[in-house]
């Protein structure tokens, strides 16, 4: 779902919002980039390099506005970008709130690509225990966006009858993607499917509770709000 490419000098995409300059190049990238939006592991590295590339000073108005702006080239790329910068404003929250993650225990770096997998769905249930020697993850995360695709994700699972927030591997053999099903008529190439989790190991982020609790929760929200924002801007403009 492509549009014509906007002028990265002169976007202002969210609102009267302007886009900061540090951004731009991000987006000049992007529209020199072949598959941007359709080849997923293209889009992803792309992604990775604008995550790596964040000035610590930026807004969350800035975030919003990039996040429109890169819909309005193309949706199913900010539906790439957004959960993984997500994560990665989730991993600062935990780091400023002292509760951040031991992240090379589970391989992850500056190279990783993250999603964020928090939904809930009938009849199935993720439980995280500790056995002593470090936490497990046994059972299935429905509507995981990508899974197949990222290294990591922050995920929440049961202790008992709190949910808390884990970081976990996805390449590992305890760690199984579905391919589907997923029906979804556009955003074809962003399957959200399950993923079972086989005594898969984890680390948490924060103690139980804090994803929900934390500062930040529901203004990461609006980056999705973002995105479908940005992919509205052609229609209005046609």
């Amino acid at each position: 779902m492509s549009s014509p490419a906007a002028d990265p000098s002169t976007s202002c995409a969210l609102g009267d919002h302007p886009l900061p300059s540090a951004q731009r190049p991000a987006l000049a990238e992007a529209d020199e980039l072949a598959g941007f939006g359709t080849d997923v592991s293209a889009t992803l590295a792309w992604a990775i390099g604008v995550g790596a590339a964040r000035d610590d000073d930026r807004s969350l108005a800035d975030d919003w506005s990039f996040l429109a702006a890169v819909a309005e080239r193309d949706v199913a790329a900010a539906r790439i970008l957004e959960p993984h910068l997500d994560a990665l404003d989730i991993l600062d929250q935990a780091q400023r709130a002292a509760v951040g993650p031991d992240l090379e225990a589970i391989g992850a770096g500056p190279g990783s690509s993250w999603g964020v997998f928090a939904a809930e769905g009938a009849g199935v249930r993720l439980d995280a225990r500790d056995d002593g020697s470090g936490w497990l993850l046994t059972g299935t995360k429905p509507w995981c966006s990508l899974a197949q695709h990222l290294t990591h994700a922050l995920v929440t699972a049961w202790v008992g009858d709190e949910r808390r927030l884990f970081a976990v591997a996805l390449r590992g053999p305890a760690v199984s993607p579905h391919d589907g099903p997923w029906h979804a008529r556009g955003l074809r190439q962003v399957v959200s499917a399950p993923v079972d989790f086989a005594s898969a190991p984890a680390v948490p982020v924060g103690e139980p509770g804090w994803y929900l609790r934390r500062p930040g929760f529901v203004a990461g929200g609006v980056g999705v709000a973002a995105c479908w924002w940005g992919g509205a801007l052609p229609l209005r403009a046609a």
